[in-house]
């Protein structure tokens, strides 16, 4: 009988030779991880290279009659100077990238020009004869076709505009110049002498002109313009293209075919022993310390709480920066009355910056913490460890500093504009941080980094290669290699070309390392409190990983829609971007088996079986899963196809988006981890969970009601204005300020109050109070390092024998 059984399990595991079980065999992976790399080298090289090979041309602007300089390119490249340096990508946006509370100055400058054009006509006209409707429409097709001609003079190395043109641009500079210094013009910018020098003024109206034209004309060999006919505007001629429609629906057969394969391989998997992705064995959500009654932690943790601190101390200032900049939409508040009291002027740029920089940065210095946090677990603790992790808390604590007034001082004017772009403000959305501000926080992360592989250096070994510990120092390498492609992103290249590097920055954190961190840390504490083994974790991560990175290395591209790139980049960005939401299909399907873990932990308390439960971390955990779902996936999915994203890039459509995945995904991970050495780091008598579970619910609740009583309806009233009317309307400051906007701004109070009164100052005072209170720290000579071996062989041959 036993024979029996033992044929039975053998042919059973025979027959599960298949797709799935390949996958999961380690011996593979090097096979998988070489196609994945392949293939994300190959897509990475062929976006770098139509980047710069299909730039639009940046140069001098000259009369195709007399060939007198209209616009020198001198102009263009100051004007793009102060577009960045003054924080103007913190007011309006260039080609649909930066913020939303101004025009988007292409979109401005394309419809502007249009009207300057039929203007300039209809008064030739009106001198010989009354004008007739026929006329009219004669004008509008006229200047649409001229729109459309490409005037670039490669031989000349210039751009030859007729007279309507300049005659338009002349009228453009009437218009920014009273934007910037006539306080009774509509659209004007809201700080009173902001920008004033005649010159300065011509050369950024000089600029947002050039970026209309090649919004406007068409790319050689094309019919549709450098941007693919964006920005949506009929009148201009700009109306969606043939490829941006084909490749919508190509996606979404691709999207359905990548679901059938994930779900095909995933019913495999869930056949196999040890069940990957569901593999809990213990489901205590408790670790071994609290279990054992420790009173102590190990060497250099007491280290990490400083920048806990730090962290909730920048989540409050990005939070309060996010309400000022809210107030800007309805004419002030109680923010804004606040900081007037102190005298200070803080416009809508430098608080939109501190807003996007803050929560990027307070998310770092969680991870930096936790991730040290671990490091003690794993080896023991190398000599001078403590003092390099003091040694980088300082520099982040400079860097953040240096980076809040350099920013304010910086774009105010303060400073020379050598000095703002170096310590001041480099301009760039979540690159807003002056230059040496930008490349000392490189030189902290790479400290980081060393510090991470000094504490997992005896696992980076041949057996121990896919570990998880090893994971832990792949995922933050990633995030901080990614970093550097910032460097490339000057405010003296070609847009186009420049916004390329911020996007390998930006994107490659927020859709690629953001999320591959994410699923290393959230896998290590789930081995920690006993829901997943390590064998089993390995496997999840790696998975989780390879997928992440060949749909979203490659699915960077969905961000370069419209930034005047060739085809091919609407092609491979509709198809791998679409297939971003293969991952979180996976963890949609896990959802729900993961909500039941505190079920069964509260039955082990019961039963005796063990003393804690981390409910506080678990909640935040599961909030990342759902987060995930939510606003990566279904937000995310919503606007990345090209059709959709035609139309609503630049919206509040995308900032709905925005919020939910980065406070809801990385936001919460970063909680999870903090909270997670905090119960280590704080007695027992000190530590609070049902205040924590009230902070909890209040950051989810609130967030979820800026989302829907704000964000995602004021997202669809602009993107019906923009259908109606075209883009550049839904833009306008008459639009933006308008009463459905303001009362819908006045509604986000409501999931404001929630989050920051029960949200974040609760978790402030809960962090900061604790601090004193912290436990000592002892020598342990016993940890991960001492049992790994026997535990991961023990998991790590069943699953071999399952796979053979």
């Amino acid at each position: 009988m036993q024979k029996s059984n033992v044929n039975r399990r053998n042919g059973s595991s025979k027959s599960r030779r298949n797709f799935g079980t390949w996958l999961l065999a380690k011996p593979n992976w090097f096979i998988q991880f070489a196609i994945v790399s392949g293939i994300s080298i190959v897509g990475l090289i062929a976006l770098g290279s139509w980047t710069y090979s299909g730039a639009p041309p940046r140069v001098a602007m000259v009369s195709a009659a007399s060939g007198e300089p209209v616009v020198p390119i001198e102009q263009i490249r100051r004007g793009q100077e102060l577009f960045h340096i003054r924080g103007l990508m913190s007011w309006g946006s260039f080609w649909g990238d930066g913020a939303e509370r101004g025009p988007d100055f292409t979109a401005d400058a394309l419809h502007r020009t249009v009207v300057g054009m039929r203007s300039f006509y209809e008064r030739q006209m009106e001198k010989e004869r009354p004008l007739t409707q026929s006329d009219k429409d004669a004008i509008t097709v006229r200047v649409q076709r001229e729109i459309k001609q490409n005037g670039y003079d490669a031989a000349a190395g210039v751009i030859r505009i007729n007279d309507a043109q300049i005659h338009a641009y002349e009228e453009l500079q009437t218009h920014y110049k009273r934007v910037f210094t006539d306080p009774t013009y509509p659209a004007k910018f809201r700080l009173d002498n902001y920008i004033t020098d005649p010159e300065d003024l011509r050369a950024l109206t000089g600029y947002f002109f050039w970026g209309g034209w090649v919004a406007g004309a068409a790319r050689p060999g094309e019919t549709y313009s450098y941007t693919h006919n964006w920005p949506y505007d009929p009148e201009a001629g700009n109306n969606p293209t043939m490829p941006t429609v084909l490749w919508s629906f190509l996606s979404i057969l691709a999207l359905f075919a990548g679901a059938m394969l994930v779900l095909y391989v995933y019913g495999e998997m869930k056949a196999l022993p040890g069940d990957p992705f569901n593999g809990a064995n213990g489901g205590t959500l408790t670790t071994i310390e609290l279990e054992k009654g420790y009173d102590f932690v190990r060497p250099t943790q007491r280290a990490t709480y400083k920048f806990f601190a730090f962290a909730v101390i920048l989540f409050l200032v990005q939070v309060l920066a996010g309400i000022l900049s809210a107030e800007d939409f309805v004419g002030g508040g109680p923010g804004e009355a606040i900081v007037q009291v102190f005298g200070i002027s803080l416009p809508f740029t430098v608080v939109r910056a501190y807003h996007t920089i803050l929560q990027i940065y307070w998310f770092f210095m969680c991870w930096v913490g936790y991730t040290i946090f671990f490091l003690p677990r794993l080896s023991k603790v190398p000599n001078g460890q403590r003092f390099l992790i003091n040694l980088l808390f300082t520099l982040c604590v400079i860097v953040g500093a240096g980076a809040l007034f350099g920013i304010y001082f910086g774009q105010m004017g303060y400073l020379s504009d050598t000095a703002a772009y170096w310590f001041g403000s480099q301009g760039w959305e979540f690159l807003e941080l002056g230059r040496f501000w930008h490349i000392l926080m490189l030189a902290s992360f790479v400290l980081w980094i060393t510090i991470i592989f000094r504490g997992v250096r005896p696992w980076i070994t041949k057996q121990n290669m896919w570990s998880v510990p090893a994971w832990l120092f792949y995922g933050s390498g990633i995030m901080v290699m990614f970093l550097f492609f910032g460097l490339g992103a000057t405010t003296t290249s070609n847009f186009a070309i420049a916004d390329y590097w911020r996007w390998m920055t930006v994107h490659m954190w927020v859709e690629v390392t953001f999320e591959v961190f994410t699923t290393c840390i959230v896998g290590y504490m789930l081995v920690q409190m006993g829901l997943l083994n390590r064998a089993m974790a390995e496997r999840v991560i790696f998975l989780a990983v390879m997928m992440f990175l060949i749909t979203a290395t490659v699915g960077i591209s969905h961000n370069f829609y419209w930034i005047a790139k060739p085809t091919g980049i609407i092609a491979l960005g509709s198809v791998f971007s679409t297939l971003q939401v293969l991952p979180l299909l996976l963890i949609t399907l896990d959802a729900w088996r993961m909500r039941n873990e505190k079920i069964r932990a509260g039955e082990h308390l019961v039963e005796g079986k063990q003393k804690f439960v981390m409910e506080g971390v678990w909640l935040f955990v599961l909030a990342v899963n759902f987060w995930n779902i939510v606003g990566a996936g279904v937000f995310g999915s919503l606007i990345n196809l090209p059709i959709v994203n035609y139309f609503e890039h630049g919206t509040y459509l995308t900032g709905n988006h925005a919020h939910a995945a980065m406070f809801g995904v990385k936001g919460n991970v970063a909680l999870a981890g903090l909270l997670f050495c905090c119960q280590h780091l704080f007695p027992r008598l000190a530590w609070n969970e049902a205040l924590l579970r009230r902070t909890f619910w209040s950051l989810q609740i609130g967030i979820v009601l800026m989302m829907t009583l704000d964000l995602f309806p004021v997202g669809l009233y602009q993107l019906a204005a923009v259908l109606t009317h075209g883009y550049w309307y839904a833009r306008t400051n008459e639009f933006v300020t308008g009463p459905v906007f303001a009362t819908l701004t006045w509604m986000r109070v409501i999931g404001g109050v929630v989050f920051l009164f029960g949200g974040v100052l609760p978790l402030v005072w809960f962090v900061l109070s604790r601090g004193p209170k912290m436990v000592r720290e002892l020598e342990v000579e016993e940890g991960e390092w001492t049992v790994y071996d026997k535990d991961w062989a023990a998991h790590e041959e069943e699953i071999l024998r399952a796979l053979k």
